[in-house]
């Protein structure tokens, strides 16, 4: 595993930890602020075509492995909306990069990404998707607190104006 951690560092990331004997805590609570955002039902990786939160739950379950890893940007207050996005997809892509160093020398792996998926230009759904193997899985779809998840492998995580935390979560078996 050391091996996937120093890749990840040479990819980019800013932090990043393995998680062993690891549990995730998928909450109704964290999973409902997915009923508020406008990719809600719109795509395959959010609520509710990604599954009941009892479906995540299971598939994280098999699971007891993860590398955590986090891209850390400062700001300059004001920002504008478009550099959060750019932000959020070079993490994602960078994250995707790491998802193709692993899968191969393991036996399975769940990616939960920030925010949906980002390899299509447009979702598909609902016909079924055309890049499933390309997908990453949202941290909050599964009702993952993320705060807590960062502070259980000792980093930090906030909402900031002068700084901005992209997380992401690879369960490896």
């Amino acid at each position: 595993m050391e091996k996937f951690l120093s890749k990840a560092f040479a990819l980019g990331f800013s932090e990043v930890v393995l998680l062993d004997d690891l549990s995730l805590d998928c909450t109704e609570e964290m999973r409902a602020y997915c009923d508020t955002c406008p990719n809600h039902g719109q795509n395959w990786v959010c609520p509710p075509n990604c599954g009941t939160l009892d479906e995540c739950r299971e598939r994280a379950s098999e699971f007891n492995q993860g590398i955590l890893v986090q891209s850390i940007t400062e700001l300059t207050p004001p920002t504008e909306r478009d550099v959060y996005g750019r932000l959020g997809r070079e993490h994602r892509l960078r994250f995707r990069e790491l998802v193709e160093v692993v899968e191969p020398v393991v036996t399975a792996v769940l990616p939960l990404a920030s925010g949906g998926c980002i390899f299509c230009e447009q979702c598909c759904f609902p016909e079924p998707c055309i890049k499933p193997e390309m997908k990453m899985e949202s941290l909050s779809a599964f009702g993952v607190d993320v705060t807590a998840l960062c502070e259980q492998a000792g980093l930090p995580f906030s909402f900031r104006e002068d700084k901005v935390y992209f997380t992401a979560l690879l369960l490896v078996k």
